[in-house]
This record gives C-alpha cells, sequence and structure tokens, in this order.
C-alpha cells in the first residue's frame, strides 16, 4: 500500500513541476458520483449495489486532450472499493455551442488504474482496473470547470465484474 502511494506522489509532484514543458491549463477538482459495482460472491451469486462514490482529481488540458489523475471512494452495506486512474480524455468538438463566455465541451476518453475491493467478509483484493468514459464539461467561469459523464470500467479483480456510474464533477483551473 506505502508502495502505491509512494508511486502516486512522484506522479502529482511529475505533473506539477512539468507544466512549464506544455501549453495547457492544469486542474484541481472533486466530484460525486452515483455508482454501481456488480460483484460475484464466493457461492457464484452476483450482487449489484448502488451508491455514492466520492473523488479529487488532479490535471491538464489544453483545447483538444484531458489527462487527468483521479481517486475514488465507494462504500454501501459491505461492499467498499478504493480506485486510482490515469485518464485520457478526446473533446470531440473544442467549441460546440459558445455563448455568454459558456462553452460546453463534449468528450471520450478511456482509463486504467489500480483498485483495492474489500466485500461483506472483510477480504479484500487488489488489482487492475480498466474502461471508459464519456460527457460534457462546460466552462462557466474562467477558472471554473463544471462536468458530468458516464464511466464504466471493468477489472481483474475476481469477485468483481464492472462498475459504473454517472459523474458529476468541479474543476478549478490555475
Amino acid at each position: 500500500m506505502f508502495n502505491k502511494l509512494l508511486l502516486i506522489a512522484i506522479l502529482l509532484t511529475g505533473s506539477i513541476y512539468a507544466k512549464d514543458s506544455f501549453s495547457s491549463e492544469r486542474f484541481l477538482g472533486i466530484e460525486a458520483g452515483y455508482s454501481t459495482i456488480k460483484a460475484t460472491s464466493v457461492i457464484e451469486k452476483t450482487t449489484e449495489k448502488k451508491g455514492i462514490e466520492l473523488g479529487f482529481r488532479v490535471g491538464a488540458k489544453n483545447e483538444k486532450w484531458r489527462t487527468t489523475i483521479s481517486a475514488h471512494y465507494f462504500d454501501k452495506r459491505g461492499q467498499s472499493y478504493f480506485r486510482t486512474m490515469l485518464q485520457f480524455d478526446r473533446f470531440v468538438w473544442s467549441s460546440l455551442y459558445e455563448t455568454d463566455n459558456i462553452i460546453f465541451k463534449p468528450y471520450i476518453g478511456a482509463h486504467i488504474g489500480w483498485v483495492n475491493y474489500t466485500n461483506k467478509l472483510n477480504q479484500a483484493t487488489d488489482g487492475f482496473i480498466y474502461g471508459g468514459q464519456a460527457g460534457i464539461t462546460w466552462n462557466v467561469l474562467q477558472e471554473v470547470d463544471f462536468e458530468f459523464g458516464y464511466r464504466y470500467s471493468l477489472s481483474d479483480v475476481s469477485h468483481v465484474n464492472d462498475i459504473s456510474g454517472f459523474v458529476f464533477g468541479v474543476n478549478y483551473l490555475y
């Protein structure tokens, strides 16, 4: 666990110091979503839990691309997970609709990361997670973006089938 946290700290530090090399906006954000986790029990019974997922993210974006490192937490009646992800998004239209300084940008992307899943019996397992996302961002102030999207993830964790959900986020651009 310490090695994974150290790796995340190194990636975050590297992205902050690399800011002079790229012509992009950096951002910090928080997100909340309504997620569904589908898991298989020891007796091969599939269960589905729905609940609130909370997250934090840091990243950079330009007119066409966005790269994000994020962490998310979910806990609902004996099933919980913590996941970290590296996400790559491509803005489909840079300026689909523009009025009164509000800019809408639809995006589509992919992610890869790590997940720690704990079930009712307090059995924890780790593994990789990967998937895709799509959504829309809109810039309401020069320093603030709002975002609404859908994320779908598959995992190689033995009892987790998939994780999906709708996400609402707020990003501070600096």
